[in-house]
């Protein structure tokens, strides 16, 4: 399932982004970061925003300044997520919601 999502990249330019192609969102001050394979965009839409407009199915908050996408985890442990090579710290207020979203095998 993939979701296009358009990221203003400058006055009146709206550039289509794929959601699949979205590997974390990281608060920036009052902005949000997108990052992608392809790059980064910076958009006026704090994290709280951004968390009601993302498909639920394919993204999720873990710490009050990221939310990850769901596909791009690579490993997690009790107090981070890790998403390709980079280290997500993941608090105790949303990591029930993570585990709960994902498909863990004892």
């Amino acid at each position: 399932m993939s979701v296009d999502l358009f990221v203003r990249k400058s006055k009146g330019l709206f550039t289509k982004v794929s959601s699949q192609v979205v590997i974390l969102v990281e608060a920036s001050g009052g902005c949000s970061r997108i990052i992608t394979r392809e790059g980064t965009y910076l958009v006026s839409s704090n994290l709280s925003q951004l968390e009601e407009q993302l498909p639920v199915a394919l993204f999720c908050r873990v710490h009050r300044s990221y939310i990850v996408a769901l596909e791009h985890i690579t490993s997690v442990t009790e107090n981070s997520v890790v998403v390709l090579d980079r280290e997500i710290p993941l608090s105790r207020a949303y990591s029930e919601l993570l585990f709960s979203r994902l498909l863990i095998i004892l």
